[in-house]
């Protein structure tokens, strides 16, 4: 008798190995997978990095149930974020406690952005996609933590596409001012400018200068003509317009650095853009 259940104990280990063993394996190749997906959405360019931690073991990858999903993105350029929830719920359902995305220097609607981060809660994910076909499908995400940071040559990026007639502008950013330097071309010449501030939000998805001051070859121009200049220059960034992140991305403040600024709020999966593909092609 005793043999016998040793003997059974061992065909439980063996068992038991062999399902972990399983699960390891399925996991790694759902990694794997997920990066091709996020690859083939990004045009193949840049890197990813995807890495899933099941919850429960065995039972929680075979399960669909995730602790977390991290996945890491760098070096490309794309109209729009990779990531977005299908509209068809599915039969099955799986669950991530955290989705963790982080990406770096990256071109987003043809302008630069230095990293982006989002942490996001309880994603729900079709658990069938994933065990049959290797897929991440993700249908429902409640919002979230996220940031932004935008460094000084993305923000003279934005400032040349928002006003043309700025020559050569130049961003410093310090922890308590915003200068922005460059040239007005005007009537056939152009004349030197500086304007210094600092920034703040609008409406949860602009980014403006407040508290302007502005010089023009030196000499720093009277109120009228500073409220001019601050309504052209306003807003600085339009989450929406300029980099296509405002169903994914609402900020609530920011923080200036030295040499970057930071938007911070609440961040989510947006849903897929109706009407044509997954919108990958790099502007």
């Amino acid at each position: 008798m005793k043999r016998t259940d040793a003997r059974r104990l061992a065909e439980f280990a063996l068992l038991l190995l062999l399902l972990v063993g399983g699960a390891k394996e399925y996991t790694r190749r759902l990694e794997r997978a997920a990066e091709r997906q996020i690859l083939q959405r990004l045009g193949g360019q840049g890197s990813v990095q995807v890495r899933i931690q099941p919850r429960w073991g065995a039972l929680g990858v075979w399960l669909a149930r995730a602790q977390t999903i991290q996945v890491q993105a760098a070096g490309f350029r794309t109209a729009q974020i990779p990531f977005f929830l299908e509209p068809a719920v599915p039969a099955w359902c799986g669950i991530a406690d955290s989705v963790q995305i982080v990406l770096e220097d990256f071109s987003l609607s043809g302008l630069p952005v230095h990293r982006l981060e989002a942490t996001i809660p309880r994603v729900l994910l079709d658990s069938r996609e994933a065990a049959f076909r290797l897929r991440i499908r993700l249908f429902d995400a409640p919002w979230g933590e996220g940031s932004v940071v935008l460094d000084e040559q993305g923000l003279a990026q934005f400032i040349q596409r928002r006003l043309p007639e700025v020559r050569l502008p130049r961003v410093q950013v310090t922890p308590s001012q915003l200068y922005i330097r460059g040239e007005l071309a005007a009537l056939l010449t152009s004349w030197r400018f500086e304007a210094r501030g600092v920034v703040a939000v609008r409406d949860g998805r602009q980014i403006v200068a407040e508290q302007v001051q502005v010089s023009l070859e030196g000499t720093d121009l009277n109120p009228t003509l500073v409220q001019k200049v601050l309504s052209a220059l306003n807003p600085i960034l339009d989450i929406e317009r300029d980099l296509r992140l405002g169903r994914a991305f609402i900020v609530e403040r920011v923080e200036q650095g030295e040499g970057f600024i930071k938007l911070i709020g609440r961040a989510t999966v947006p849903p897929r853009e109706t009407g044509g593909g997954d919108g990958n092609n790099g502007q």
